[in-house]
């Protein structure tokens, strides 16, 4: 920890310089991730100086060693995003005229360092305009889910208005073409299924087991995210912890934060991680339908206001399709991401240097429990999973 604070040092002496912030004393605040973050290490940082206002900043330093590396290139893809794609994108709505209120927002981006092991990133402090985080361990509800939503429909439509603006330019971002291969995952994605098995009820276990085996083979030769008839550039990790929100004025107000899997993938797989991710089946129960409807509809405002014409790039039928195809992730994702989600705040894992895949898996407790078979048996009720 004291190590990435030296790190962390220089760049903020670097933004400090670049703001004109002369003499500046910079303080330095631990945050304790609480289960919500294990790629980096956070901190709340204030630059001061004579005559300037204080300085709000959040700044992340690498936290990861090469074993967790593999999976895909975490701190190049945000710096990625934050330098380059986000340029493009606030392009491509000066160019169609976007409304403010309906442009994507993002955390401002004050700069960083990509030396390898080294990596820093600093933005603002989202916590100082009143943005806070919802509470993992609570299902969302529909206002959270409506904007979370809409906000990734603006994000996804950006991307397509991208590729129809400069169809070579987004076939050739190698860095979002880099996939985690399903032969890097397989061994976590098999440890996962079998610390869940034993805490499904038994009447389902056999036939989920059978369901698992069948769709983790399927899973190997064509993964999820590249079933696209329409590819987009994904968030990749879109659950409630990454969203935050705060309300003015009676409104409820999200951004979306932490772009480390940004790739070019199926749309339809962020939606599911706002889905299961982020509620339980109550509010799937009264609201799984409204979620995509809502969301395709958000999707076609997007596009439209950027000048593309979505029944041309990505029509309903097209998502209707990709959303059956696609649906079984769901059961995967949960599998996989909500042991970690529903972990206790007091349990929440300490990844080091040398941490590997495997710590990754915890122990399942209640709250998962009570999830996973409550997804389970919304599965087999769809259909998808057969008795």
């Amino acid at each position: 920890m004291e190590k990435s604070k030296d790190i962390l040092q220089k760049s903020l002496q670097n933004i400090a310089n670049e703001q004109n912030y002369d003499n500046c004393q910079i303080t330095i605040k631990d945050i304790a991730s609480d289960g919500d973050n294990y790629t980096s290490y956070l901190y709340k940082v204030t630059l001061q100086s004579p005559g300037k206002k204080d300085l709000k900043l959040f700044a992340k330093v690498a936290a990861l060693g090469q074993n967790i590396r593999i999976l895909t290139p975490f701190f190049k893809k945000e710096h990625f995003f934050y330098n380059t794609l986000l340029r493009k994108y606030k392009e491509l709505e000066d160019k169609n005229n976007v409304p403010i209120a309906h442009r994507l927002i993002t955390p401002y981006f004050y700069g960083g360092s990509e030396e390898l092991l080294k990596e820093t990133l600093i933005l603002e402090d989202l916590t100082a305009k009143g943005f806070t985080q919802y509470d993992r361990l609570k299902s969302i509800n529909w206002d959270y889910a409506s904007k979370s939503l809409e906000n990734l429909a603006k994000f996804h439509a950006l991307s397509i208005a991208l590729s129809e603006d400069d169809p070579e330019y987004f076939q050739n971002i190698d860095i979002l073409k880099l996939k985690t291969e399903y032969s890097t995952v397989a061994d976590m994605i098999k440890s996962a299924i079998n610390t869940t098995l034993p805490v499904i009820r038994e009447e389902n276990r056999a036939i989920l087991k059978k369901y698992l085996e069948s769709e983790t083979q399927k899973m190997e030769k064509n993964p999820y995210d590249r079933i696209c008839r329409r590819p987009v550039i994904i968030h990749g990790d879109h659950k409630p912890s990454n969203i935050m929100y705060r309300i003015v004025d009676g409104e409820l107000e999200v951004i979306t934060l932490d772009f480390q899997l940004i790739s070019i993938g199926n749309p339809i797989v962020d939606i599911l991680y706002v889905i299961y991710l982020g509620s339980d089946k109550k509010f799937r129960d009264q609201y799984f339908k409204p979620c995509l409807k809502h969301y395709y509809e958000e999707l076609c405002k997007a596009l439209k206001r950027l000048g593309v014409d979505p029944e041309k790039v990505y029509s309903k039928e097209d998502f209707d399709f990709e959303v059956k195809e696609i649906l079984p992730l769901g059961l995967i994702q949960s599998i996989c991401a909500l042991p970690m989600v529903t972990l206790d705040k007091n349990e929440a894992l300490a990844l080091r240097e040398d941490s590997t895949l495997d710590d990754l898996i915890v122990k399942p407790n209640a709250l998962y429990i009570e999830r996973i078979n409550d997804v389970v048996d919304e599965f087999i009720e769809m259909g998808i999973i057969r008795k």
